[in-house]
């Protein structure tokens, strides 16, 4: 009788073993914190779902996509990764697709229109957004104060880009900072202007691009006066100077870059620091992207790999990993949720992204942007370098991008 127990607890035991799934996960670091983060939220997973292991390979961002190409090529894709916008793009043709375990409607409901575009391939769904982010102009209290300048505090207070101009003037030459404006080197932060002009990249019907307009051509000539006439530092164009570093030793009175330097930003002691609404031309707008999670079709695990990204961007859970990581939560219902420490910044990103047509994420979506996002960034040091105008930039550039969507 003692032998026949010892074999029905050996065969329960081999069961619970061979029961239990390992769910592959690549994730990208950016902050330092994120890691141990991810970690506690990985073991609350696990607690609740006894038989799932989850095996985390992090990577540095500049490493993510390579490492993800290499997986799927290799036919070996994770079952869960954490990507941006161009990775849902280019990752698009091999991914799980949600949408047979949701009902599509109620869970795209869930998110921010702006984030829709990135994940929605009616009737697929190609991932889910973890956290949404907006491009904003951090700003120097200290100079502004020194100079006599004070800042929009609100949506009915926000600058024209002539006000922002001579706001510029002032604090440059009347404060201990000495440039203007830093400006983050990507064809992502000189879009904000773009739209701000009422302009866009691709045309309504996503097949044509539409860069060159009076729009478009206001907002180069504008961009590259601001170097012309010594507002941003032309090293950080021209030579890759890293912009955050001039703003964080208050050289730079602004820095154009997003809300995900929240956390590291805290860190400063030597000023103070807010962040501005962005000023407008036409229109209000920024620049949504975000972080998203997404499965990969052919890898071991589909459906817990579904079952993990509708738990991890939930509500229950999405908000308090948002606060914890100091990023925005891509839901509805984190409208007005306090982090403590950043809640008036983070309603200036909040207000920029209520005001954002939706066609803005409709551009970024598009697998093109993906493609020319380098080319369309050298043909912008071109005309800062005065080796063409921006009417011809803007030919160049739209023509290159019908070629691609061609």
């Amino acid at each position: 009788m003692k032998k026949a127990w010892l074999i029905v607890l050996f065969l329960a035991f081999a069961g619970i073993v061979f029961a239990q799934r390992t769910l592959q996960v690549v994730w990208f670091t950016e902050a330092p914190t994120e890691q141990a983060i991810f970690d506690r939220y990985v073991k609350m997973y696990e607690a609740a779902n006894p038989g799932t292991k989850v095996e985390v390979t992090y990577v540095p961002f500049q490493q993510l996509t390579q490492k993800l190409q290499l997986m799927v090529a290799g036919n070996t894709p994770p079952d869960v990764a954490r990507v941006v916008t161009a990775n849902i793009a280019e990752f698009d043709p091999v991914a799980l697709d949600l949408a047979a375990y949701v009902d599509s409607s109620s869970f795209l409901n869930q998110f921010l229109p702006s984030q829709i575009p990135y994940i929605y391939r009616k009737p697929r769904i190609i991932g889910a957004p973890l956290d949404v982010t907006a491009n904003g102009i951090f700003y120097n209290k200290d100079c502004f104060a020194e100079a006599g300048v004070k800042v929009p505090t609100n949506s009915l207070q926000v600058w024209t880009w002539e006000q922002w101009r001579e706001a510029m003037d002032k604090v440059r030459n009347n404060s201990k900072c000495r440039f203007a404006l830093s400006y983050d080197f990507t064809t992502h932060r000189f879009s904000t202007l773009l739209y701000a002009a009422g302009g866009r990249f691709i045309d309504a019907s996503g097949k044509k691009f539409a860069i060159d307009s009076a729009q478009g051509l206001r907002t180069l000539s504008f961009f590259a006066d601001l170097f012309k006439d010594g507002f941003i530092p032309k090293g950080q164009w021209l030579s890759n100077d890293d912009p955050s570093t001039l703003f964080r030793s208050g050289q730079s009175a602004m820095y154009m870059s997003g809300n995900w330097n929240l956390a590291q930003f805290s860190q400063i002691k030597n000023f103070n620091w807010g962040v501005m609404p962005l000023p407008r031309d036409k229109i209000r707008s920024t620049v949504p992207g975000g972080k998203f999670v997404m499965g990969f079709k052919g890898s071991k695990n589909p459906d817990e790999a579904a079952k993990f990204i509708l738990w991890l961007t939930s509500k229950e859970i999405n908000l308090p990993f948002s606060k914890d990581n100091m990023v925005l939560s891509a839901r509805k219902d984190a409208k007005g949720m306090k982090y403590g420490q950043f809640d008036d910044a983070i309603a200036v990103f909040q207000s920029d992204l209520s005001v954002t047509p939706s066609y803005v994420g409709q551009d970024w979506s598009n697998p093109a942007m993906a493609r020319l996002n380098t080319f369309i960034r050298g043909e912008i040091v071109k005309v800062l370098l005065g080796q063409q105008s921006p009417k011809q930039a803007l030919e160049t550039i739209q023509a290159e991008g019908n070629k691609l969507l061609r």
